[in-house]
């Protein structure tokens, strides 16, 4: 027995030290191991609060993962199934029925009041308008002359601008437009807010009306002011508070439709139980909705980068810093800012210009392309060499390159490390995407067509003719016309046959001679020798004369349109012309993907070359492919043996390629940033594409 006694001290001991240790690794994040993912919301204007809170828990020891864009169902989905941390654009009551779709474990917990009663959300209504029509609830628009005025696309109804369809706020503005019987006079406009709403409020300054769903804190009001530019509508609803005093309302006491929101951060429990620390932070900071309109404004005003609002939430930070400190040290920081307001640089923050790359030399992979990419000389040169010649320089890398033969090739050497960058007629795609990490675009471009030149000597001539009388469609029209010929020959032969001696009553010789007088009358020759001389006869001859106008302009019409659009089914000019013709392109190449989505099934080739070879010899009747690379030989090695036809198609932007987390992406966008705004891009591209 006192064996089992030391046995079950021992893993008292070892469970107690255990209990310990993770007690401290809560209290003392390593920043190594704990990584916070933190969403942002879709809608822009939250994304200052984000960074706030993102600096203050980098400050407190914890790597950031970068913020993640999200809609609120998708965030608090993932939310539940602990996918994500947190995000502080929580919306209450507004998100509650997205919660409770997730929220059966009951694990989704609000925390603390970031804003609290003071986010409204509501319909504005322009100044001039409200004025005209004395419009005070939106329920007046139920009147079709009142709602026309606001109708921008002359359906009759008027146009409120909304919500994106995956925000929370597009499904309770249809439930307005419902619950106060305005489906049949108000549509909803939705699709990107920012845009949409910009432009209604241009059109206001010109004039225009103006009915737009908005919110606060938001830019829209560093636009345009309630009271002045704009009124709040009434919105009689049931069950919601009227709000007193409201700046801007149109009644003394206003329902907007919407309660006050509060602006939450929500996390999961499991997250708060293991991050105590945090939890105060998300409980104790606030941030007044003045200071987020007002940085909204800034955004809207062309202060809208990424790393504009940082330096907003960097600055907030420091004009804040004492109250702030105090949080932070309340949750367990002991010397927080000790090294000044943070930068935003976390632990796993993005490489310096060439930091990673400065002591290696980069392995480069292309194929010969002109004129993007050309061998000449032992030398490489071409429009995408020279261009990333320029940005290694402006970086301070050094490279050397290789070529392959195939796109397939350059990929693969990518994908398995081989390559650390590709640099080609290397078009951005979502397929590729999914792969590879692509700078940003260097030149924007398209497919086209390129087609044998046309035959034009007198030699081609008999040649043209000969397969349009034997093409089927000819053919045809003769057999036709031919068998209405012979029965009409029949009939006047068989009514003149016994008294008229112009029409022999044998058969053979007698339905010759109706053939022969069928034709002439048909054909409106009318030489007159053989005419019929009964009633019966004259009555179908005169019959016969008229239907013989009908007859052969329908034969003219028919042999003349077949003619023509022989003519035109003979050239290429667009995408439609290919189907049912032979199509070559480069396999793994986004003319190889586009063709393949529009059903047309082409030959494909390692190289262009190999394509463009096919083409002159007559196995193929077009090639599809990058546009410069067709135009290039078309000018060149082709000139006076091909054509590129037709205008540009399926836009592409070529791009410089990576593997899939390349530290060179930030490197070689921020070299190319450069080139363009000192003008060595432009020159660069006009070397080799002209002005």
């Amino acid at each position: 027995m006192k064996y089992l006694f030391k046995i079950f001290g021992l893993l008292l001991c070892a469970f107690l030290v255990q209990s310990d240790i993770n007690a401290q690794a809560v209290q003392q994040p390593d920043s190594n191991e704990d990584t916070i993912y933190i969403a942002r919301s879709t809608w822009d204007t939250g994304w200052f609060q984000t960074e706030v809170f993102r600096l203050l828990i980098e400050e407190m020891g914890y790597t950031v993962a970068p913020a993640e864009t999200m809609t609120a169902d998708e965030f608090y989905k993932a939310l539940a199934n602990g996918n994500m941390d947190l995000w502080v654009n929580g919306w209450f009551p507004l998100h509650e029925p997205v919660i409770q779709r997730y929220n059966q474990n009951k694990n989704i917990i609000p925390v603390g009041y970031e804003v609290e009663s003071g986010a409204l959300q509501g319909y504005l209504v322009d100044a001039v308008s409200a004025q005209r029509y004395n419009l005070q609830s939106l329920d007046q628009l139920q009147d079709p002359a009142v709602a026309e005025h606001f109708d921008t696309d002359g359906n009759g109804k008027a146009d409120l601008i909304g919500c994106n369809t995956d925000w929370s706020c597009h499904d309770r503005i249809d439930e307005h437009l419902q619950a106060l019987e305005l489906t049949e006079t108000v549509e909803q406009i939705s699709g990107d807010y920012n845009p949409l709403a910009r432009e209604a409020i241009e059109a206001l300054g010109r004039d225009q009306p103006l009915l737009l769903y908005t919110w606060t804190p938001n830019w829209t009001l560093g636009q345009i002011t309630p009271g002045e530019d704009v009124f709040w509508l009434h919105v009689p609803v049931e069950d919601q508070e009227a709000i007193s005093g409201l700046a801007g309302s149109t009644k003394d006491e206003i329902k907007l439709g919407y309660d006050l929101n509060d602006i939450r951060v929500v996390s999961n429990r499991m997250f708060l139980n293991k991050y105590p620390d945090l939890r105060i932070l998300f409980e104790e900071l606030q941030i007044p909705l003045a200071d987020i309109q007002e940085q909204n404004a800034r955004m809207a005003g062309g202060e809208g980068s990424l790393s504009d609002i940082r330096n907003h939430a960097r600055e907030w930070i420091a004009d804040n810093k004492s109250r702030v400190t105090d949080i932070l040290m309340e949750a367990g920081v002991e010397n927080p800012f000790s090294e000044g307001t943070p930068s935003g640089s976390s632990p796993h923050s993005e490489l310096q210009v060439g930091s990673d790359y400065a002591d290696q030399t980069i392995r480069v992979v292309t194929q010969q392309v002109e004129p993007l990419v050309s061998y000449q000389n032992r030398e490489y040169s071409g429009f995408s060499i020279e261009v990333f010649d320029a940005v290694a320089e402006e970086i301070g890398i050094d490279y050397t390159i290789y070529s392959v033969n195939s796109i397939a090739k350059m990929l693969d050497d990518l994908k398995r490390g081989e390559a650390d960058i590709a640099t080609a007629a290397l078009g951005i795609t979502s397929d590729r995407e999914e792969n590879l990490d692509f700078s940003h675009p260097y030149y924007e471009t398209g497919l086209q067509i390129m087609i044998p030149k046309k035959e034009s000597t007198i030699s081609t001539i008999p040649r043209a003719i000969l397969s349009i009388i034997f093409s089927k469609e000819v053919l045809f029209i003769f057999l036709f016309f031919f068998g209405v010929l012979l029965m009409s020959a029949h009939i006047i032969w068989f009514t003149e046959r016994k008294e008229n001696e112009d029409f022999p009553e044998n058969y053979w010789t007698g339905i010759g001679v109706a053939i022969w007088w069928a034709a002439v009358t048909v054909t409106t020759v009318g030489y007159g020798d053989k005419t019929p001389k009964g009633v019966p006869g004259r009555v179908f001859g005169l019959i016969w004369i008229f239907a013989g106008y009908f007859a052969f302009s329908y034969f003219t019409a028919t042999v003349t349109s077949t003619v023509t659009l022989q003519e035109i089914e003979s050239s290429i000019t667009n995408m439609d012309d290919l189907y049912g013709k032979e199509v070559a392109t480069v396999s793994n190449s986004a003319a190889e993907f586009y063709l393949e989505d529009n059903g047309l099934n082409a030959n494909t080739f390692n190289t262009i070359d190999e394509a463009i070879a096919q083409l002159m010899e007559g196995e193929t009747d077009a090639v599809v492919y990058d546009a410069p690379v067709l135009q290039h030989f078309a000018s060149q090695e082709g000139y006076g043996e091909v054509d590129v036809t037709g205008s540009i198609f399926q836009q592409q932007s070529y791009g410089f390629a990576m593997p899939k987390g390349s530290g060179l992406r930030k490197d070689i966008n921020l070299g190319y940033l450069k080139l363009v705004e000192d003008g060595t891009y432009r020159q660069i591209q006009n070397r080799w594409f002209g002005n």
